[in-house]
């Protein structure tokens, strides 16, 4: 038994020694498995339709790669520039909204006319440039920092198409180890769960992200394609990232003048209240039945263990979890009676 048991320490320890050496690869893959989820609603939708499964995919994938294109071409080129040419121009913004303030003459004036704040936030500027590019690619995991963000995205896009067109097999492999109808049917509901959040997040942040760039170029916003593509990466982190996307929003339109940034806050009260009780209940109305506290909880959980692609994962992880453990209850509820 000390053998047994001994043998039993080392091969979980090779296992987990190995997981590691094979991690950026593991989290490659669970990526692309975790965004043939999120397009398995569609697929499914083609396939009921009469398209057969390999073309319904193609037509996803090929979707999904012109929306890329359209954001990259958009959003995130004249994002990047505009972030450059925020970098550079930080001080005279500072100097500007420090004015608003009432200038050297005030204690939040004179804090922001300070030298030292203007390398602090060129500083911050330049951090947030790597953070930009490192979101965009988080999906991608260290292969982006070896091959670059074209490589990663194509390698990803790639494993998300097997993975799409192997689903079947993968659901039937999944329903023979689990045996049971009940078991069965409680992994279509959490897989379900998954594929609905996924895709739905990805149209609400897409509205946002247009919304609010459409909205900059009417009013005169600066760098409105820098902030669009912050307010679409934002709009994905629950509870916090409206009220981020609207502080960056509102403190940038605040360096014009008082009535941009007082016109830029009321669009984000605006849309927030329209996305909340109009835009997400119609897109997750059955696919987050999480509470404000635990969907909170669970993306700072997620972003401590994983970064930007756990805090991204965390809610679809953990409404799926809930779904699994409230029909294991369920069950041992059952057997008590």
């Amino acid at each position: 038994m000390v053998l047994v048991g001994a043998l039993v320490v080392v091969a979980v320890v090779a296992l987990l020694v190995l997981a590691y050496r094979a991690r950026q690869a593991l989290l490659l893959a669970f990526t692309g498995f975790f965004l043939a989820v999120g397009i398995e609603p569609a697929v499914r939708a083609l396939v009921r339709h009469g398209v057969r499964r390999g073309a319904g995919v193609a037509l996803v994938a090929l979707g999904v790669v012109v929306v890329g294109a359209v954001l990259v071409a958009v959003l995130i080129v004249p994002g990047l520039r505009q972030l450059a040419a925020l970098v550079q121009e930080a001080p005279q913004l500072l100097d500007r909204v420090a004015a608003r303030f009432g200038g050297p003459s005030t204690s939040a004036g004179a804090a922001l006319a300070d030298p030292t704040a203007h390398a602090r936030v060129a500083e911050v500027g330049q951090q947030l440039g790597q953070v930009l590019v490192s979101a965009l690619t988080a999906v991608f995991s260290a292969l982006g920092l070896l091959l670059g963000g074209a490589a990663a995205a194509l390698t990803t896009l790639v494993l998300m198409v097997y993975f799409a067109l192997a689903m079947p097999r993968l659901h039937a492999g999944m329903a023979r180890l689990l045996a049971r109808p009940h078991r069965v049917d409680t992994l279509d509901e959490a897989l379900a769960r998954v594929g609905g959040y996924v895709a739905g997040q990805v149209l609400v942040s897409l509205i946002a992200g247009a919304t609010a760039f459409v909205f900059f170029l009417i009013v005169g916003v600066p760098y409105p394609a820098l902030l669009a593509l912050v307010v679409a990466l934002l709009d994905a982190l629950p509870q916090v990232g409206a009220f981020l996307a609207s502080l960056i929003g509102t403190a940038v339109a605040l360096s014009q003048s008082w009535g941009l940034a007082l016109a830029t806050l009321a669009f984000f009260c605006v849309y927030q209240a329209v996305e909340n009780y109009v835009i997400a209940p119609r897109v997750f109305s059955r696919t987050i039945d999480l509470s404000p506290l635990a969907a909170f909880v669970a993306v700072l959980a997620g972003a401590s263990l994983g970064g930007l692609l756990g805090a991204l994962v965390a809610l679809p992880v953990t409404a799926a979890g809930k779904i699994v453990i409230s029909r294991l209850l369920a069950a041992r509820r059952e057997r008590t009676a």
